[in-house]
């Protein structure tokens, strides 16, 4: 089985990142009294201005890209994937990661080293174009995407038409529903999930026999 897998919000816990350290910075520095939970992004659950925005990040986005740990038990799982006899494809819509410049590359080594130091194992890394909907739907397609794991309700909506999507579950994607759409609350279910979908395609009873 291909499976893909999305970094922040699903290896990354990126929303108790942002609930961390933004109250401090917007709260105190803005007198913010309220977090919109239900919302993706950081400037959505604050309303905060692209400036104070941007100036949030330019504080705190080496903390996240560099030591922020993955999510419990996410590389012994994706190590169990590959294992297994899966085949693992890091998908992630990073910020900078698929330009071209001196901010991509140096974003792209940010990311390959943060999966080795947390023992995330995997076939390939793509990075998709951030300001493009549809980008990661394009990857899904041309890497025959059996399953991708992802949080982003924009990502959720445009691959669910391609192929399986299990929602690592947050507050902002409660309201992602549909066919092809399965929900999992941690690492261990996403697990259980994936052999449960291998019984129903014959992917386990394939893989007994070749090994």
């Amino acid at each position: 089985m291909k499976i893909g897998i999305d970094i922040d919000g699903v290896l990354t816990d990126i929303h108790g990142f942002h609930r961390r350290h933004a109250p401090e910075y917007f709260m105190r520095k803005y007198q913010r009294t309220t977090i919109d939970d239900s919302r993706f992004d950081v400037q959505e659950m604050f309303g905060c201005p692209p400036k104070e925005y941007r100036a949030y990040w330019k504080k705190h986005w080496a903390r996240y890209v560099i030591t922020e740990p993955a999510r419990a038990d996410a590389g012994k799982i994706v190590r169990q994937f590959l294992d297994e006899g899966h085949t693992v494809y890091i998908i992630s819509k990073r910020a900078y990661a698929y330009q071209n410049g001196v901010k991509g590359r140096l974003m792209r080594a940010f990311v390959r080293n943060w999966l080795r130091r947390n023992g995330i194992n995997y076939q390939e890394v793509i990075f998709c174009d951030h300001n493009a909907p549809e980008s990661k739907r394009r990857v899904c397609l041309e890497k025959d995407i059996d399953v991708m794991i992802d949080d982003d309700p924009e990502n959720i909506d445009v691959i669910a038409p391609v192929a399986k999507v299990i929602i690592y579950d947050t507050l902002y994607n409660r309201h992602c529903r549909g066919e092809n759409i399965m929900r999992a609350f941690d690492w261990n279910a996403i697990y259980r999930l994936i052999c449960n979908m291998e019984t129903e395609d014959g992917y386990g009873f394939m893989y007994h026999l070749m090994f």
